[in-house]
């Protein structure tokens, strides 16, 4: 699949750090060794939030394909990564520090 146009506003400026669909993942039993995290679909921009215990939500992306992913208040967000990765392309790879961690992956297309 190839990536997405790049939207464009009105005055036909590219925006390219928009996306108009979001899609979500989430991997759980993250340990040490590491997990290659990566998107089913195009994305121009992703957002890694490494979960905690308190629940505070949970979303779906309206891209097909996504997966619910839980939002807590306290974990931690890392800041948005600006990227053009094609379909199934390693975005990162993500290990725990020790134990496990689940992480919930928001990627916009």
């Amino acid at each position: 699949m190839a990536i997405r146009p790049i939207l464009r506003d009105d005055n036909g400026f590219a925006l390219v750090d928009r996306g108009s669909e979001l899609y979500t993942r989430r991997y759980s039993g993250i340990g040490t060794s590491g997990q290659v995290i990566s998107a089913a679909a195009d994305v121009k921009e992703v957002i890694l939030h490494i979960e905690g215990t308190t629940a505070a939500a949970r979303m779906s992306g309206t891209v097909q394909g996504s997966e619910e992913i839980l939002l807590t208040s306290d974990g931690h967000t890392l800041p948005p990564l600006k990227t053009v990765m094609e379909a199934g392309q390693p975005i990162c790879t993500l290990a725990a520090q020790s134990g496990t961690i689940n992480v919930s992956v928001l990627a916009w297309r």
